[in-house]
């Protein structure tokens, strides 16, 4: 069940973050020969503290509901469709984590003159750095590029569109042979959201709003903002507005997707994208005719639920601990120089396992559809 963000566990989250930072740079920056490094503990005891409480504070935060859907419907489009805001926590905590094996290193090492301990430090440090560098993919637009070309397509004055409703969202598993032997079979999960169109013949239509693919980091950017959509925007009433350069667009990737976005009546947009089974009734034959937009107006993705998942995080903090655990005996100075070395390079590499794969947890799919459909040769 995804849960809201509350002021209190955002600002234990930035406290957790930001004690780990004054550890880290503790740690990268000050050399101690001997004795225990309380510079760095303090700060990591802090830390600690404070995840302790953002996770009770996000476990006891309300349930998202769905919004109310009370809002007059729009007579005209609005021009400035906003987009999917940076996520700067995930982007702090993946910088805090590619500097841990060196952030460990270099206190085990404590300077102390080792060519082993000198020699794993330079590596781990260079580790940092690459993948500091790799991280700079979070910082880019969380928007694909066939989503840029419908925003500026509205921000221009015109798009195709539709009145809709945000309805059913659907989970679809899709099972096909690889072709890379008998019996072997793959499968692929996409997020989905029917749209209603009643039309004015009163003659229901459905279009299937998809989880935009190639946005941001990765394709769990477009996975969890239709998640997250899906969980307040049921029953809205809104346009569904596609660019009026799709055939560009159609044109110009194999799966003849074209970028869609949803527009709700209360005043937010949801980023999608749809298969040409079906815009092309839309877009093909004209059922969607251009709109004009109003430059003037403006609209915003929801606000992001608490990205706590009781079911997931517990499991990654839970190794992330061990990884601090394994730190204290060296940070306390109480264990031989080689024994700190060997706990140096386990802390490190555990908590980059734990924070890896921090964000590719499975998100809610509590009140999700589940469909499945196969290859023709599979039925």
């Amino acid at each position: 069940m995804q849960r809201s963000s509350t002021p209190l566990a955002r600002a234990l989250g930035a406290t957790a973050l930001l004690s780990t930072a004054v550890a880290w740079g503790a740690a990268a920056f000050r050399y101690d020969l001997h004795g225990p490094r309380w510079d760095v503990l303090v700060p990591l005891v802090l830390a600690a503290v404070s995840v302790v409480g953002w996770l009770l504070a996000s476990r006891s935060a309300p349930p998202a509901k769905l919004l109310p859907t009370t809002a007059p419907p729009r007579a005209t489009i609005p021009g400035k469709l906003g987009v999917l805001r940076r996520d700067w926590g995930l982007i702090a905590t993946a910088y805090l984590i590619v500097w841990t094996p060196f952030v460990a290193a270099n206190s085990a090492y404590g300077g102390r003159g080792s060519k082993l301990g000198a020699v794993y430090c330079l590596l781990t440090f260079v580790l940092g750095a690459v993948l500091s560098v790799v991280n700079l993919i979070l910082v880019q637009s969380n928007l694909g590029r066939m989503q840029r070309m419908l925003k500026e397509d509205a921000a221009a004055g015109g798009v195709h569109a539709v009145r809709v409703r945000f309805g059913t969202p659907v989970l679809e598993t899709y099972r096909y042979p690889t072709g890379q032997g008998v019996g072997k079979i793959a499968a692929a999960t996409t997020y989905g959201v029917d749209l209603v169109d009643e039309g004015a013949t009163d003659t229901q239509r459905t279009v299937r709003l998809q989880a935009m693919t190639g946005a941001g980091h990765s394709d769990t950017v477009g996975n969890k903002h239709l998640v997250h959509a899906a969980a307040r925007l049921v029953g809205h009433d809104g346009w569904l507005c596609w660019p009026t350069r799709w055939r560009d667009i159609a044109g110009t990737n194999k799966e003849r997707t074209v970028s869609a976005a949803f527009v709700s009546d209360s005043g937010h947009v949801v980023w999608g994208m749809t298969q040409e089974d079906d815009h092309s009734y839309y877009l093909r034959a004209g059922a969607a005719p251009v709109c004009e937009t109003d430059p003037s107006v403006a609209v915003a993705p929801l606000p992001r639920p608490s990205r706590y998942l009781p079911n997931e995080h517990a499991y990654h903090l839970r190794i992330a601990a061990v990884g601090a655990l394994l730190a204290v005996p060296f940070l306390l100075d109480v264990v031989p120089y080689w024994a700190a070395l060997l706990l140096g390079v386990l802390s490190g590499a555990v908590g980059l396992l734990a924070g890896g794969t921090m964000d590719s947890v499975s998100m809610d799919k509590e009140g999700w559809t589940v469909r499945e459909k196969s290859h023709p040769s599979l039925r």
